[in-house]
C-alpha cells in the first residue's frame, strides 16, 4: 500500500465513523472558515468549513478516551509508516474545490524541508454525503499529458472553469469516485487533486455536502524528532 494514489474500501466500518461523527458532535466547537469566492470556477465559489480533530487534547469530559481518531492515526501508521501531522481536520464541504497543491508558498516548503520533513501522504476518509451528490477525488498533471484527457474534456465531473482559468494548463490523472463513508483516499504530497462536481446539485454557501477527514503529513527524515501528537 504505497503507490502515490491508494483507495481501500472499508478501512474504518461503519461503527467507527458513527464513533467519530458522534465524538466530535459533543465537543460541539466553532467551525472556521468556510466557502470562499473563487474566479476559477463558473460555480463562484469553493471550499468548505472546518473543525479541528484536537488531537492535542485529551479530557475525561468525553466518555471515550483516546478519541476514536487516535486510532485511526494508529492504523494509518502500521499501513503507510510514521509521519508528521501538519495539518488536519473535519471538513463540511459546501463546494468543489478546484485543482490545487497543497503547498502554501516557497517560505512554508523550505521551512518544513530545513525541520527535516519529506513527501508523506494527504489521507482522506469521507463520512457521510449527500445523497444528490454523486462525491470524488480528482488528481491532474500540470502541465497537461497528451495521453490523459484534457480538462476540459472531463466537464462532465469537474466543476466547469472560466475562460481565462490557467486550470486550462491541466490534464486529468484519475478520478476516484468515493464508494462508502470510512473509505480511505490517500495521495502523496503536493498532487494537483481536487473535486469532482454533480452539476445536477444546488450547492449552496449555507449547507454542506460532503463530510469528511483529512490529514496532511509529513515523513520524517531526521531521526529522534518527536511527533506532535499522543499515539
Amino acid at each position: 500500500m504505497h503507490d502515490e494514489i491508494v483507495y481501500k474500501e472499508h478501512y474504518i466500518n461503519e461503527s467507527e465513523v458513527i464513533a467519530v461523527k458522534d465524538y466530535y458532535k459533543r465537543i460541539n466547537d466553532k467551525l472556521s472558515a468556510g466557502p470562499w469566492l473563487s474566479d476559477k470556477v463558473k460555480l463562484g465559489y469553493e471550499g468548505c468549513w472546518d473543525r479541528s480533530l484536537h488531537l492535542d487534547q485529551p479530557s475525561p469530559v468525553y466518555s471515550v478516551w483516546p478519541g476514536p481518531i487516535h486510532a485511526l492515526i494508529k492504523k494509518l501508521k502500521q499501513d503507510f509508516g510514521n509521519f508528521y501531522i501538519h495539518m488536519s481536520s473535519i471538513r463540511y464541504q459546501a463546494y468543489p474545490f478546484a485543482p490545487h497543491s497543497d503547498i502554501k508558498n516557497i517560505e512554508w516548503l523550505l521551512g518544513n524541508k530545513s525541520q527535516g520533513y519529506t513527501e508523506g501522504y494527504t489521507f482522506l476518509i469521507p463520512l457521510w454525503w449527500d445523497e444528490n451528490c454523486n462525491p470524488g477525488t480528482a488528481f491532474f498533471n500540470n502541465p497537461a499529458k497528451l495521453s490523459e484527457l484534457h480538462y476540459t474534456e472531463a466537464q462532465d465531473v469537474l466543476p466547469e472553469i472560466v475562460d481565462n482559468s490557467n486550470i486550462k494548463n491541466f490534464s486529468v490523472k484519475e478520478i476516484v469516485n468515493w464508494i462508502n463513508p470510512g473509505d480511505l483516499i490517500a495521495w502523496k504530497n503536493f498532487q494537483w487533486h481536487g473535486s469532482t462536481c454533480s452539476h445536477s446539485y444546488q450547492y449552496s454557501t449555507k449547507k454542506y455536502c460532503k463530510e469528511f477527514i483529512s490529514i496532511e503529513t509529513f515523513r520524517e527524515a531526521t531521526i529522534g524528532k518527536e511527533n506532535n501528537i499522543n499515539d
